[in-house]
């Protein structure tokens, strides 16, 4: 497969009410960064069945049971990203997630990722194979006892794909790029050098999905934990009670200190930081990207920080400051001290 215009990747992720949207807008003021809505995410690395659990059963624990049914759980991924809902089309409410991936790949995604899996696909044949039938749908199930108990010999016959790439990581870095400068053709940014993606890689194990680019970055933003519960309040009423915030907050960060191996591709910075820290946050940002600091084009534009700062310290406002307390006591490591 020729391969397209290489670019550079940043992905930008955090635990949820933590800040990362004012990192996007921050690059949205970099010149030659395509930076993508915040809303949109590009799920196909860390989604169950997608390019993580694909790695995992083809080459690091490989058995025809596992890169079988691998290969077909990354098939039904990618029919559900690529179909999109239609009212004239009942059937597609089976099937379309409603991410609508053809839309943002300039109508390639599925080409692309089709020509992607029959790169790792050797050989492939029929058979009487049992173990998809633990993942079937119940109404495929109840068809194919059906069959059988009527006589027909292939009723447990499926297909079975034998795949055990010597070249995954390559190959991977080669799709990537080709669906992504599709992203960018579908925007018409032509002159972008860099492109930007949304928690893409997560903040637990970044190091492992940068491995799937040519030349990637990560930069993962976190947040004082008692910010970070107000928030969710404001977006989401019915957000975690403190006892239960502060057990997943201290898990998650706990998990992501065990893969944290000093990569130097990987940043992580706090939301306060960014904001009460500007002057000095912004140029290591732009060294760790590897940007002079004149591709900065639009400072203030998009991303102003006296107006972010007034998302530092709400804690303080909240009406219940019994459970901010609670909240300063069990996590204080994690606190911002101005």
């Amino acid at each position: 497969m020729p391969i397209a215009k290489k670019y550079k990747y940043v992905d930008l992720s955090g635990y949820a009410f933590t800040g990362k949207h004012a990192v996007i807008d921050l690059l949205r003021e970099f010149e030659g960064f395509c930076v993508p809505h915040f809303e949109f995410e590009f799920n196909l690395l860390r989604i169950q069945g997608g390019i993580r659990d694909l790695e995992t059963a083809l080459v690091d624990d490989w058995s025809p049971i596992r890169s079988d049914a691998a290969i077909r759980r990354f098939r039904k991924v990618v029919d559900r990203f690529s179909s999109k809902n239609s009212i004239v089309d009942p059937s597609s409410w089976f099937c379309a997630v409603g991410w609508n991936y053809e839309d943002f790949f300039n109508s390639r995604f599925k080409e692309l990722s089709t020509a992607y899996l029959d790169e790792f696909i050797e050989a492939s044949w029929q058979t009487n194979w049992p173990y998809p039938l633990a993942e079937i749908p119940g109404y495929e199930l109840f068809f194919r006892k059906l069959k059988k108990l009527c006589g027909a010999k292939d009723a447990m016959d499926f297909e079975i794909c034998l795949a055990a790439p010597e070249t995954f990581i390559e190959v991977t870095r080669n799709y990537l790029n080709n669906l992504l400068a599709a992203f960018v053709q579908n925007r018409r940014e032509d002159s972008a050098r860099t492109v930007v993606m949304h928690n893409s890689f997560e903040p637990f194990n970044p190091s492992r999905s940068i491995r799937y680019f040519h030349d990637a970055k990560s930069i993962v933003v976190d947040r004082d934990p008692r910010d970070n519960y107000v928030a969710g309040l404001w977006y989401r009423p019915t957000a975690l009670p403190p006892d239960k915030f502060i057990k997943r907050y201290r898990l998650y960060r706990q998990l992501s200190k065990r893969h944290d191996d000093g990569n130097i591709n990987v940043l992580r910075i706090l939301f306060e930081q960014l904001v009460l820290e500007y002057d000095t946050t912004v140029p290591k940002i732009l060294d760790f990207l590897g940007e002079d600091h004149s591709v900065h084009v639009e400072p203030k534009k998009y991303f102003d920080p006296a107006i972010s700062g007034k998302n530092v310290g709400i804690w303080r406002n909240y009406e219940h400051q019994e459970e901010i307390d609670l909240i300063y006591h069990e996590l204080n490591e994690y606190c911002y001290e101005s």
